[in-house]
């Protein structure tokens, strides 16, 4: 009579391949993951970008893009975390005043941090009724919470008020900004 089923070597030779395509995968799933949460992150920043421009236009009045303070209803937040766009009235880039609220934009829970550094270095951004910049073109720098610089990402904003993701590389593979730098985290 001829018994059927795996022997312990078999058993023991079948997990250890298991394990060895796991392994391989793994990392691979890791990196996946890590590269989807910095595109969430940026497509989230620009549609932020976006919506302002589109209520300055729509309401035909100056519109306000900043990072919201944790506890009140201001400015002064960190660019990852919640955001908030108003109808600056007075133009003086705090909400205060006649301004109204336009829309508060929750975090994503952005995994990394942005910085926003525009020519006036305001930590706002401003997009007039015809849809430009208050002269504060400038720029967004995504970093990943780990540094890894291959997520990295730039994020340019023209004086028309269009955000557009830069892509570039250097020839060792580093991803450079506008200018062809390194980016920094």
């Amino acid at each position: 009579m001829k018994t059927q089923g795996l022997t312990l070597v078999e058993l023991v030779a079948t997990l250890a391949i298991i394990g060895i395509l796991l392994g391989l995968v793994f990392p691979s799933a890791n990196k996946i993951y890590a590269r989807s949460e910095a595109t969430t992150s940026i497509n989230w920043i620009i549609t932020a970008v976006n919506y302002t421009r589109h209520a300055a236009i729509s309401f035909r009045t100056m519109a306000t893009l900043c990072p919201k303070d944790p506890e009140k209803l201001l400015c002064g937040g960190k660019w990852h975390d919640d955001l908030m766009v108003f109808a600056d009235l007075n133009q003086d880039g705090q909400f205060n005043g006649d301004d109204y609220l336009l829309q508060k934009i929750n975090s994503q829970k952005v995994t990394g941090t942005l910085k926003w550094r525009s020519f006036r270095n305001r930590q706002y951004l401003q997009l007039t009724r015809m849809g430009y910049t208050n002269f504060q073109n400038g720029n967004f720098v995504y970093c990943p919470d780990n540094q890894d610089l291959e997520l990295a990402r730039q994020i340019v904003i023209n004086v028309q008020g269009r955000a557009r993701v830069v892509h570039s590389r250097n020839e060792a593979g580093v991803r450079t900004d506008r200018k062809g730098k390194p980016l920094r985290c």
